[in-house]
């Protein structure tokens, strides 16, 4: 436990109120550290306090002092690219401030969890995973804020070709609600004036969710919308049956019978770290075959396997080809497994009774969230 939650306690004693940085009039409690992104920056959950009066939890993403200039280059871009994707669907930005050689990103938080917390829920269960339709809810939610990124374009009506490169469970956070967005932009690829280009020899984004022509050709795969429909099916097929599409044992069997160069560590490095090499990851991408997802996807119902085995295609004129038309396949069959429409409210439900016999489970000490503050018992107070 870090210094700035070590006052916290599970029964709700308030943490301590170390202010991390304070802008026109207004401090910003720190609750608890979140953790460390890759590229280096501090995550801080917080809660602004103006003249007493404590208001809703915030997250706020900080370049530390020490930092590369890079850095603070990387999150002025981020900060840019959200002011133009304003979408319900899609994590709001709330400000870039700066306080001497710091910069602080302000972003508003979910009060809910992320999909990956959702997926562990199902672990905690004894592998009973969230319902196909909830599952079906999620992904078009993504799907619709993939396609406003997708589509974005600046003042003069030109595409900012935008293309997230890191779509993954802990980057989808769910309300408890029901409602649904996509956040984690910061290895996004675009097309903006000032963009600061990725280094020569690094991986943007998350591998174990990649698209496999971005691991087998990392130096050469041109950026396309379709890599991010690839790691949104990855998603969508672990949020359906708890496996990881990459961690197959079949899989692996197969990338070893495969004839495949491996990428040396000197020419393309991962941004993100992951369970296994870039090299590996690639192997196994280049094995991946339709049997492999059908193994996958064993007990979910033929109209959403279909679904799954069209975004997964290896070759990605195979797979929809937008974010919208994938959009409109998940919900038609969402629609067509149930009478009554499910939308927020049964979503909101579903979550909720996950959480709450995830909590009572006998499995508590064995499984780790991958984040803090999900279970009631776990949540801080503020006066």
């Amino acid at each position: 436990m870090d210094s700035d939650s070590r006052k916290q306690t599970a029964h709700g004693k308030e943490p301590t109120k170390r202010v991390l940085f304070s802008h026109e009039g207004t401090d910003y409690l720190v609750v608890w550290r979140m953790d460390t992104t890759p590229s280096g920056l501090e995550r801080y959950l917080v809660r602004p306090r103006t003249r007493g009066h404590v208001g809703p939890p915030m997250e706020v993403e900080v370049v530390p002092s020490r930092a590369p200039e890079w850095a603070r280059l990387r999150l002025k871009e981020e900060a840019e690219l959200a002011s133009r994707l304003m979408h319900p669907a899609i994590e709001r930005v709330l400000g870039l401030h700066q306080r001497g050689e710091k910069h602080f990103l302000l972003k508003e938080h979910v009060d809910g969890c992320s999909l990956a917390s959702a997926i562990s829920f199902g672990v905690l269960r004894g592998d009973r995973w969230l319902s196909e339709a909830f599952c079906l809810y999620m992904a078009s939610a993504v799907a619709e804020a993939l396609h406003a990124a997708h589509t974005a374009a600046d003042e003069g009506g030109q595409p900012l070709g935008i293309i997230h490169r890191a779509v993954n469970p802990c980057g989808v956070r769910i309300g408890w609600d029901g409602s649904v967005k996509l956040g984690d932009f910061a290895s996004a690829y675009s097309l903006l004036p000032q963009r600061l280009r990725t280094p020569k020899g690094l991986f943007r984004g998350e591998i174990e969710y990649a698209a496999p022509e971005r691991l087998v050709e990392p130096r050469t795969a041109v950026p396309d919308t379709r890599m991010d429909l690839f790691s949104l099916g990855v998603v969508l097929l672990e949020a359906l049956t708890g496996n990881c599409l990459y961690g197959l044992a079949s899989l692996e069997a197969a990338a070893g019978l495969v004839r495949w160069r491996p990428v040396p560590r000197r020419m393309v490095r991962a941004e993100r770290p992951s369970w296994a090499t870039l090299g590996e990851m690639a192997a196994l991408a280049a094995a991946l075959r339709p049997e492999h997802v059908e193994e996958a996807l064993h007990g979910v119902s033929e109209p959403v396997k279909n679904i799954v085995h069209e975004v997964l295609r290896r070759d990605p004129g195979e797979r929809y080809a937008t974010a919208a038309d994938f959009r409109s396949d998940l919900q038609a069959c969402l629609r067509a497994m149930r009478e009554q429409p499910y939308g927020s409210r049964a979503a909101s439900l579903e979550l909720l009774q996950a959480r709450t016999e995830a909590e009572g489970s006998p499995l508590r000490e064995e499984v780790s969230l991958t984040e803090r503050g999900v279970f009631p018992e776990d949540i801080p107070r503020y006066s």
